[in-house]
């Protein structure tokens, strides 16, 4: 199983429906996270954003900002924000802003420039940006973050650098 459908499947993706909320004057509808990977495969070169209520693999290069409701994994290039539940870089090098209602994973070799909004990261790469979680901040022997960090909790492995204030609250 790749790490793609680990993350996917952790995520309980078995829904590809949505609700409707009561008929009123206004109709609303409350989608959920659509069981669909879309892809921008390496080679390939998309200007312009990318909103979906699936989720994304993005192998190529993106020139506009990302929204979508399940999860992103990027081992390519985004020029612009990301916005999901959860995010995997691999193998990439990004100047963004990401906002993930989840977890974010930098794997080893990831370079970012940008400031971080989630719930969880694990960083193994290198951040040169804010990070703020809701939840709990990984800092592996790898990492290097140069940055502010904003957590309710934090663990930082013998060998990672932080150059930055830590904020625990």
């Amino acid at each position: 199983m790749t790490d793609m459908e680990k993350l996917f499947r952790e995520q309980n993706m078995e829904s590809d429906s949505y609700t409707a909320e009561e008929p009123t004057e206004k109709k609303e509808i409350v989608s959920e996270v659509v069981n669909e990977l879309g892809t921008v495969a390496s080679g390939t070169k998309v200007t312009g954003n990318i909103t979906t209520k699936g989720h994304l693999a993005v192998s190529g290069t993106v020139v506009g900002d990302i929204s979508a409701k399940g999860n992103v994994i990027v081992t390519g290039t985004v020029r612009g924000k990301i916005s999901c539940s959860s995010l995997m870089l691999e193998d990439c090098s990004l100047n963004t802003e990401i906002t993930a209602s989840d977890c974010v994973i930098v794997k080893e070799g990831v370079k970012i420039t940008g400031r971080i909004f989630c719930k969880d990261i694990t960083v193994m790469g290198s951040i040169a940006g804010d990070i703020t979680a809701s939840g709990k901040v990984g800092l592996s022997k790898e990492a290097t973050v140069r940055g502010n960090i904003t957590a309710a909790a934090i663990g930082v492995a013998v060998g990672a650098k932080l150059e930055g204030n830590l904020s625990i609250r």
